[in-house]
């Protein structure tokens, strides 16, 4: 009884440390002529474990393969041995999808992180043309204001020059 106690539990062991579970369905259909046609579906549903829960099954499993190999019964270890390289697969397969994950996170903060520099380096580039532009034109307007006062004063002194002329004549 305590042998099939064990057979029974390994083989739920091994049931729950396992992602898959398939379904199967058949169906019969009478078609003309009274032949019958079958029709069998199959639908795999794959679930994931956590890392934790994984590591714990794996645990389960590797007490009940030390309790068979301790009683000596050749088919329960069997069994047994069977749940715990499922249970160690699943927790490997766990394992992966949790440093797979970081790993994503990490290159998408790494990209974000360069993305946020490149526009930075852009804005900055960006401000160090526009003010540039900016000194060019007061430099400009500047040459401008002193030609243009020039161009005026010499304006005046021809006008007073002009104006002493026509004084002088009278």
């Amino acid at each position: 009884m305590k042998k099939l106690f064990v057979l029974v539990a390994v083989a739920s062991l091994s049931f729950a440390t396992s992602c898959k579970q398939e379904t199967s369905k058949t169906t019969e259909t009478n078609v003309a002529n009274d032949s019958i046609e079958v029709v069998k579906e199959t639908t795999t549903t794959t679930t994931t474990l956590s890392e934790t829960e994984a590591k714990a099954k794996l645990d389960e499993a590797k007490k009940a393969l030390d309790e068979a190999k301790a009683k000596g019964d050749k088919v329960a270890t069997e069994a047994a041995q069977k749940a715990y390289d499922d249970a160690n697969t699943a927790w490997t397969s766990a394992k992966a999808a949790v440093n797979n994950a970081a790993q994503d996170v990490k290159e998408g903060v790494n990209n974000a992180a360069e993305k946020v520099d490149e526009k930075a380096t852009k804005a900055k580039e960006d401000i160090k043309d526009a003010s540039k532009d900016v000194k060019e034109g007061v430099d400009k307007a500047a040459a401008d204001t002193k030609a243009a006062a020039k161009d005026a004063a010499k304006d005046a002194k021809e006008g007073y020059n002009n104006t002493l002329d026509k004084l002088k004549a009278k």
